[in-house]
């Protein structure tokens, strides 16, 4: 059955729409979102209690209004094909998959367990949608080593499967020549040695536009590695990262990426890593739990490496009870930092630093985030308020 989200992408374009889900602790005071928001505002997957616009908060089970509600995926043209795979194996798929049209169609994957032996490939126009999480699982024959399944083309949509490594596969869901407008949500992905999802464009590519929603990702190096260049106008929201090897979200070499409503908890290094990232909003996100025993390089959220004009937003936030500090830019230098209201308790140093900060130029702090350090003579960079 399609889906009624495709049914929205016929709609006219709707700047900024909040569909009238509410905001906790919203205000008017600019923080940089009034960055370019044109585009269409899609709908919440099939069973998401929030309406058009609005995310859902995992762990709280609130709806929350995206702050940039028209990024991310943007929908496209349905296809008039649709096939249904009937025999649960790899000639079967790769037959099917081979006789699909150039202008692209949707594929069902049936309640079952498909073995491959070689990477399932994904091209312009195509819709995968399998018979949910559990049911439809694709996993590698024997010691097969290599990717899952490979985006390879525009206009692609992977939703309401499992991928499961078996402890032997790379990647779950990668795409390494990223050419734009990808929806993945519903899915679960486990036991990689590489990445859950792993998304890379080969040179700069504005608003590449995708949606990454309500996927659960466990047991791989990263849950989540983007390294879309320059503007990616992404959504991350409502997906659950869990005991993956290092973080559960990796972004790098980005910009214009929001991040909410998900929940990271049991990672190795930190629940997020932005390095060389700009633009990046972490808003109403449950980040608890992550880091190692060495509180010294551990961390809620990290920002590792140096981009001069970098802006990090980090906003109503469950930051608490990490096994170091809530938030650290070691050997960080970037322009501005917001904190909101986030929660930072049970998230220290050693010395009792919730917050490590050197190198940022400004700072705006709104609300209590405990002992935040910026070295010696830079106090004044903090402003709260």
């Amino acid at each position: 059955m399609i889906h009624a989200l495709w049914t929205l992408f016929l709609v006219a374009i709707l700047n900024g729409c909040g569909g009238g889900a509410s905001s906790p602790g919203s205000s008017g005071e600019s923080d940089g979102t009034s960055a370019n928001d044109s585009g269409v505002v899609i709908d919440p997957p099939a069973g998401s209690p929030c309406q058009r616009g609005a995310f859902y908060q995992i762990v709280t089970k609130e709806c929350i209004t995206l702050k940039h509600p028209a990024w991310g995926f943007q929908g496209f043209a349905m296809p008039q094909t649709e096939v249904t795979l009937t025999e649960c194996g790899q000639s079967a798929l790769d037959t099917l998959l081979q006789s699909l049209p150039e202008e692209g169609a949707v594929v069902h994957l049936p309640a079952c367990t498909l073995q491959i032996s070689e990477t399932i490939g994904l091209y312009n126009n195509v819709i995968l949608e399998g018979a949910g999480k559990g049911k439809t699982i694709i996993t590698g024959e024997g010691a097969f080593s290599a990717d899952l399944l490979s985006l390879r083309g525009r206009n692609i949509v992977v939703r309401d499967l499992t991928l499961d490594g078996a402890g032997n596969a790379l990647g779950g869901i990668v795409c390494t020549n990223n050419r734009g407008n990808l929806l993945i949500e519903k899915c679960e992905i486990k036991n990689l040695t590489g990445s859950g999802i792993y998304l890379e464009t080969a040179a700069p590519q504005a608003d590449t536009q995708i949606t990454i929603r309500q996927n659960s990702i466990s047991h791989t190096l990263h849950g989540m590695a983007i390294k879309t260049r320059d503007s990616a106008k992404m959504l991350i929201y409502s997906n659950q990262l869990f005991a993956n090897r290092e973080y559960g979200l990796d972004m790098s070499t980005t910009s214009d990426i929001e991040v909410s409503g998900n929940y990271m908890h049991d990672n190795f290094y930190a629940g997020a890593k932005s390095p060389i990232a700009d633009r990046i909003w972490y808003y109403h996100n449950t980040i608890t739990h992550n880091g190692n025993e060495d509180r010294e390089n551990s961390a809620g959220i990290v920002y590792m490496l140096s981009r001069p004009e970098a802006k990090i937003y980090i906003e109503y936030n469950d930051l608490q009870n990490n096994r170091g500090l809530a938030y650290a830019s070691w050997n960080a230098d970037f322009s501005y930092l917001l904190l909101r209201e986030n929660l930072v308790a049970g998230s220290h140093d050693s010395n009792g630093y919730t917050i490590r900060a050197t190198g940022i130029d400004d700072i705006d702090v709104y609300g209590d985030h405990g002992r935040i350090w910026v070295g010696e003579g830079n106090e004044g960079r903090i402003h709260y308020h």
